[in-house]
């Protein structure tokens, strides 16, 4: 993604930089109000005026999902307003990919509801645009994508739990039980291998080694066919994640 300079949100002017379109909404007199994630800007949202009536044209640039370059103007009252979108990723692969796309839309609400606005964020922005090209790979399931960015998103906050060891004594374990406090030893938390989600060390060990592997090397993996096998334990592996990530 290209780099863009950086200038003060404040600031009455044009401006630009990189990201994705997360969100596009119907605003009043035919126009568009989008939410972007950028770099070194986060979250904004922009008004793309006439853009839903068809009087100002930006290709394919108000399509949710897209990558480019947005350029837009900040007025004196500190509204945005688009100008043009230079497209570097349509991402029409995800959005020809039904399960992909639901994914997609699940992961763009929950950034819109747990990233603040204008706060920069640029380590999960990249784990969102290589996320999102795995999940256009119709070859990789949609779970372990969702596995993966969890894991990553979780990560670039400092937060990600140690897949081998206790969260409470820090002892390795065969089996651990995964809380909102992370994963726990039976000996810890006996009652939570009763009632939560249990997993043995070696799926952990799986688990761990698919999420840290970067999208080139997933991608051209062999025997893609296991991938698949294992759509279960990614689908509880991601849910898991995504409770610890949330409640946290």
């Amino acid at each position: 993604m290209k780099r863009m300079p950086f200038s003060s949100f404040s600031k009455q002017g044009f401006d630009a930089s990189s990201g994705m379109l997360v969100r596009r909404a119907l605003k009043g007199e035919g126009s568009l109000s989008l939410t972007v994630f950028l770099r070194e800007r986060g979250l904004l949202r922009i008004a793309a005026r006439g853009a839903a009536s068809g009087k100002v044209r930006f290709g394919g640039g108000t399509e949710p999902f897209v990558w480019g370059v947005f350029k837009y103007y900040r007025g004196r009252s500190g509204g945005l307003h688009l100008e043009s979108v230079d497209v570097a990723d349509d991402m029409l692969p995800l959005r020809k990919r039904p399960e992909a796309l639901f994914m997609a839309v699940r992961w763009a609400r929950r950034l819109l509801r747990h990233v603040p606005v204008e706060l920069p964020a640029d380590e999960l922005l990249k784990v969102l645009y290589w996320s999102m090209r795995l999940l256009s790979n119709k070859d990789l399931p949609v779970e372990l994508a969702d596995w993966r960015f969890l894991y990553r998103w979780l990560k670039t906050q400092g937060l990600v739990p140690d897949l081998r060891k206790c969260a409470l004594c820090g002892n390795l374990s065969e089996r651990l039980a995964w809380s909102a406090e992370g994963l726990l030893c039976e000996s810890c938390a006996p009652s939570a291998h009763e009632t939560k989600p249990v997993f043995s060390a070696t799926r952990l060990k799986f688990l761990e080694a698919l999420a840290r592997m970067d999208a080139s090397t997933l991608e051209g993996l062999e025997k893609q066919e296991v991938l698949w096998e294992q759509r279960a334990l990614f689908n509880q592996a991601a849910r898991c994640l995504e409770g610890f990530l949330f409640e946290v």
